[in-house]
């Protein structure tokens, strides 16, 4: 989405200050300055791709079992796989591999499309994915995929989705803007949207303290729904189910260092908040996604055999590797704080909903 310049306000805020939502949105994906654009995998930050390649092999099962599921409700193929925000192509790769290894014969009939918005990395990762099981259409936005039946991932996505900033300053709730350099200023809401979830977090804030706001999840969610016929979108993030009054304070990522400076060093670091999953349940209800389950990311790569990989022995190696798959499951990991939330279309679920 183009950012255009401000064109003043009479809230006092300058015309050369954006929303967070646009500052955020150029200090990420600039084609040349953004963070997205120059990150190197592990050097901000590990995704449970870069951790271990059994993430994408239990998801490989997971994905396997929702296409029995396709095949067992008569849902005709051919199917189509896509990954939203591929990067690199990494999650990909395990994916195919897994699928080739243990179901090669769903494998076959598949067709794959990585989602990536920075070219630089999606031009990389179609190279590295490889042409078996089948070759790999790249798109850079998900509207220009066809509309399709099969399966969307989103790994680590929805966090990266740009949102705006809500700080309560004098006792009132404002919005936060900054422009190029990271200098900040507050000023009145530039969105109606907005207006209900102040509304909502304001007496559970304390001076000064902030609150992020995601009004992509509603576009991101149609656009979704528009493409996916008939099929699954497994959303796996950090995150949790938000009540309506709860803040949820945005913070940025820095060689491993977690703060709340999110204005500084603009496109230097990461920008994110946790997902607010109850929205993206509430919201995909109303474009027909129903929620087939929600669950943490250590009970879902549990259920799909993580422990199959986990190898024995006492060396160095060993051990290091045996750390790396605790990482994702363990309650101080990533087990508890990313969660993995299944969504379909056009399969009724019948008697309670699950989420």
């Amino acid at each position: 989405m183009p950012i255009k310049e401000r064109a003043g306000n009479d809230a006092g805020v300058p015309a050369s200050f954006r929303t967070f939502r646009d500052f955020c949105e150029r200090a990420l994906y600039d084609p040349k300055t953004g963070f997205y654009q120059k990150r190197r995998p592990g050097e901000h930050f590990y995704t449970a791709p870069e951790l271990h390649p059994a993430f994408g092999w239990c998801l490989a099962r997971a994905l396997a079992g929702w296409l029995d599921e396709l095949r067992s409700r008569s849902v005709a193929p051919p199917y189509t796989v896509v990954e939203l925000g591929s990067g690199r192509g990494l999650l990909m790769r395990r994916l195919r591999e897994g699928l080739m290894r243990e179901r090669p014969e769903l494998a076959a009939d598949l067709r794959w499309v990585a989602v990536e918005r920075c070219r630089g990395q999606l031009l990389d990762s179609l190279v590295g994915i490889g042409d078996a099981p089948g070759p790999v259409l790249g798109c850079e936005r998900l509207e220009e995929v066809a509309p399709f039946r099969g399966i969307i991932i989103s790994n680590e996505l929805a966090d990266a989705l740009p949102f705006h900033v809500l700080e309560k300053r004098g006792g009132k709730v404002r919005e936060l803007y900054a422009d190029d350099s990271g200098a900040e200023a507050w000023g009145a809401f530039s969105d109606p949207a907005l207006s209900a979830p102040a509304k909502a977090v304001a007496d559970n804030l304390e001076e000064g303290q902030r609150h992020a706001v995601c009004l992509e999840y509603r576009k991101w969610l149609a656009t979704v729904a528009a493409r996916l016929e008939c099929g699954y979108l497994a959303t796996i993030d950090y995150g949790k189910r938000f009540g309506p009054g709860d803040p949820n304070p945005p913070r940025s990522y820095r060689r491993h260092v977690v703060d709340s400076r999110i204005t500084a060093n603009p496109g230097g670091r990461d920008l994110t908040a946790p997902v607010d999953f109850s929205s993206l349940i509430a919201l995909g209800s109303e474009f027909g996604l129903d929620c087939k389950a929600f669950t943490s990311m250590a009970r879902f790569l549990l259920d799909h055999g993580l422990l199959d990989w986990l190898p024995a022995g006492s060396d160095a190696a060993t051990i290091t590797e045996r750390a790396k798959l605790k990482t994702l499951v363990h309650p101080e990991g990533m087990g508890e704080a990313f969660k993995v939330l299944v969504q379909t279309k056009g399969l009724p679920l019948g008697g309670k909903p699950a989420c």
